[in-house]
């Protein structure tokens, strides 16, 4: 389960049109459309980066990688609550009061005898125990991932139900029956073809009781899975959902097909997560703002969100996109941020973080670039979380401030060239800093701009280096970064767990920590958080560590905005919370000769 993926910094922002989460489409018999057929073109803003649930770091692979794998349990598009899928009911969860694991749990679930794979043959359990060696799997690049697992220690088989398994976690969790839910799973004899894993136990595995062999045999399997063909490859990515790849045009688009005799076809009608109604799904890229809006009054995308906000106003004035399109505004859980590279010598004292924090003036990003369709954010967690932490007061925009704190911090211009300088290590440096700027967000772009004008009154020199998606987000992953501008999607289905973005086990290369907080009082606290099963006792706990978060100002917390969605009324469809705003599964396609 990919939690709080970062997604990138493009066009956001918009403007609240029409409706919430949706709005019935209006009569369309007097409107033509380009398409009639029953494939949904939806846009992509940015390519991702493989087509795997466990390995994936990038939130656009989500929207079609979950049309080919199945999770155990999905969420509803319109309640948001967990709905079984591959299993056939929700989980039979049970203390655990005696034993090696008194203070944990069980979570007990029975497969659907209906579920099949591509080559005919049943999802199993054992694919199910292969998923998660695969995410235990210590040469898997998947830390991220095991730190929300963390909490698992064994999965047992019913000796008298081959389809029904235990899942055994030593402490209680409050995200566990999401977590363990909501994996997506894999075809073993797909990516385990010779049986690797097939012999090592997986609770050694989660353990790390391994003999030579196996841990070879570990190493061995995550080098076959990290191969770009079962990321990419029609003939591998294959799963158990309605949906298989056709291809992967790199910088173009990627084809999906459904498949002929799928096997939920027929439990759609009462399981809304089986619901696969095109024939055909195609995810257009297209990463530039004003090409979207293009291919949308073009009619060469049917579905697109995260557009910009001075188009998304325009588009309300369009009689023409108006007649064909519903212009949708769902809540969007994310927070906008900028990132700081805490560990960069220049930017690891406190008081220059909180300068930088000074120079944005986020009140002027929401009314000139947001129409104020936007909250500001003190923290980690999103306004509209009950838990948020509103007695922190936001961080104002204010010069003054900031020079002040670089002057307590030792910065000041020595030479005269406008440029604070300061001896670290026993050399003169300079306040000159790197800001990674995504080259597809035209929003994103002009908050850099504002942060570099803002900078150089205070004697700081910042340097804007445009990257495309993929490559700045693997500068970030290999921290080579001093400031980026990025988003983290949150999820409004869970709860928060602070462990995968703010850990200090989630600091490293495959982790997902990637501003280099914390320590050891920050790690004990989120480790509280999520063995707090009480909501009063968790309040306070929340209430703490966003206050801590606050006082260290790991990075520079800017605000959440709401969505922006178009869908072609030639489809049924409504917007959802869950991302990107849309599910292309569910599009009806609409009878335009009634």
């Amino acid at each position: 389960m990919n939690k709080f993926q970062l997604l990138l910094l493009v066009g956001v922002g918009g403007l609240l049109a029409f409706s919430g989460c949706g709005s019935e489409a209006s009569e369309t018999s007097t409107v033509t459309f380009k398409h009639t057929d029953n494939t949904v073109y939806a846009r992509l803003p940015a390519e991702p980066d493989l087509l795997n649930p466990l390995l994936t770091v990038s939130g656009y692979s989500r929207p079609i990688w979950e049309q080919i794998y199945q999770p155990l349990l999905a969420f509803d598009t319109k309640t948001l609550e967990m709905i079984p899928a591959l299993v056939t009911g929700q989980a039979e969860i049970n203390d655990i009061t005696e034993g090696d694991y008194a203070e944990g749990a069980t979570y007990t679930y029975e497969l659907r005898p209906e579920a099949r794979w591509d080559n005919g043959e049943p999802v199993t359990v054992d694919d199910v125990i292969f998923t998660f060696k695969t995410s235990f799997n210590p040469s898997v690049p998947a830390a991220a991932l095991r730190s929300y697992l963390e909490p698992m220690v064994d999965l047992r088989v019913d000796p008298d139900n081959p389809r029904r398994f235990t899942i055994v976690a030593y402490r209680k969790y409050l995200l566990a029956d999401q977590v363990f839910g909501n994996m997506h799973v894999l075809p073993a004899y797909i990516f385990d073809p010779d049986g690797l894993m097939a012999d090592i136990p997986l609770a050694n595995i989660i353990s790390g009781e391994l003999t030579d062999e196996q841990t070879a045999n570990l190493s061995q399997f995550a080098e076959r899975i990290a191969q770009p063909e079962y990321s990419r490859d029609p003939a591998k990515v294959t799963g158990s959902g309605p949906y298989r790849l056709v291809s992967w045009e790199a910088g173009q688009y990627i084809s999906l097909t459904k498949k002929d005799d799928w096997w939920g076809e027929f439990l759609a009608d009462v399981n809304p997560s089986l619901a696969a109604h095109p024939d055909s799904l195609v995810f257009r890229l297209i990463p530039d703002q004003a090409a979207t809006i293009a291919a949308i009054k073009d009619e060469l995308v049917d579905a697109a969100a995260q557009l910009d906000p001075k188009d998304f106003t325009e588009l309300k004035s369009n009689e023409f996109v108006l007649d064909h399109f519903q212009l949708l505004t769902p809540s969007a859980m994310q927070m906008y941020f900028l990132g700081l590279n805490n560990k960069d010598p220049l930017l690891s004292d406190l008081r220059v973080r909180r300068a930088l924090a000074h120079l944005v003036d986020v009140d002027l990003i929401i009314e000139s670039m947001f129409f104020g369709l936007a909250e500001r954010m003190v923290g980690p967690f999103n306004p509209s979380r009950d838990y948020y932490n509103r007695d922190l007061r936001p961080i104002p925009y204010d010069l003054d401030e900031a020079r002040r704190q670089l002057a307590e911090a030792g910065w000041e211009d020595t030479n005269g060239n406008g440029i604070v300088d300061k001896v670290i290590d026993g050399e003169r440096r300079e306040l000159e800093l790197d800001y990674l700027v995504p080259s597809a967000g035209r929003v994103g772009g002009n908050i850099a701009i504002l942060f570099q004008e803002n900078a150089q009154q205070v004697g700081i020199k910042v340097n804007l280096l445009t990257r495309e998606f993929r490559a700045m987000m693997q500068e970030v992953v290999d921290r080579n970064y001093q400031i980026y501008s990025g988003a983290m999607a949150q999820d409004a289905t869970v709860l928060d767990d602070p462990r995968q973005l703010w850990h200090t086990e989630s600091d490293t290369p495959s982790g997902t920590n990637r501003v280099g907080f914390g320590d050891a009082e920050s790690d004990a606290l989120i480790d509280r958080i999520g063995s707090t099963l009480d909501a009063e006792s968790r309040l306070q706990l929340y209430l703490e560590f966003q206050e801590l978060v606050y006082n260290e100002q790991p990075m520079i917390f800017l605000l959440s905005p709401v969505e922006r969605v178009v869908i072609s009324k030639r489809f049924e469809a409504s917007a959802t919370e869950l991302r990107p705003g849309f599910m292309v599964n569910t599009f009806k396609l609409v009878d335009l000769q009634q």
